[in-house]
Order: structure tokens, then C-alpha cells, then sequence
């Protein structure tokens, strides 16, 4: 008779999950590392609240994204590049918002 496996182990004993502390820190880094250290900086305060902080940087990477178009629209070298990089940043928190209501169901 073999070594037994539980049902998410291994010989060495049971996996465990992470707890809620630790996944709100994997979320707050993956979430500040596509967003910026700009908008990371200004939503802080809703550390404990990822849903919030994810939301918040959404509607702040949208304002971006519309003044980037705005400066398109008068025909501003760095609009193109600006509206670009914050429809990759809408994008990639659009993944994460997906990836969070996951974690949750």
C-alpha cells in the first residue's frame, strides 16, 4: 500500500488556501502593477475593498482613456499612445473583474 493523497495534497500533507489577507495582497499587486503607480497611489484607501479599488481604477483609467481621445481629437502627438495604453489597462482590469467575480461565486 502506497503513500495516501487527500483530496487537494500530497505526501507531505494537505494544500491548504490562502487566506483573505493574502489574496487581497496578490490582488492589490497584480492590480497596481497594470494600472500604475499614479492610480495605485490615489485609491489606497480601498485596500480592504478590492471590488471598490477595481471599480475606482476603472472609472479612473476611463477618464485616461477619454482624455487621451480629447487629445487625439486636436491632433496631440502623445494622444494616440495615451488612449492606447489605457484601452490595454480597461482590457486588463476587464480580466481581473472577471477573475474576482470567480474567486467569489
Amino acid at each position: 500500500m502506497g503513500p495516501r493523497y487527500g483530496h487537494l495534497g500530497s505526501i507531505h500533507g494537505p494544500m491548504t488556501r490562502p487566506n483573505d489577507d493574502r489574496i487581497k495582497h496578490a490582488f492589490n499587486r497584480v492590480l497596481e502593477s497594470v494600472v500604475g503607480q499614479h492610480h495605485a497611489a490615489a485609491t489606497t484607501m480601498l485596500q480592504d475593498d478590492p471590488k471598490g479599488r477595481l471599480n475606482r481604477c476603472v472609472e479612473r483609467v476611463q477618464a485616461e482613456a477619454s482624455e487621451g481621445a480629447a487629445l487625439v481629437a486636436e491632433c496631440a502627438p502623445h494622444g494616440r499612445v495615451m488612449l492606447t495604453q489605457a484601452q490595454h489597462k480597461l482590457a486588463t482590469l476587464e480580466a481581473l473583474q472577471v477573475l474576482a467575480e470567480a474567486a467569489n461565486a
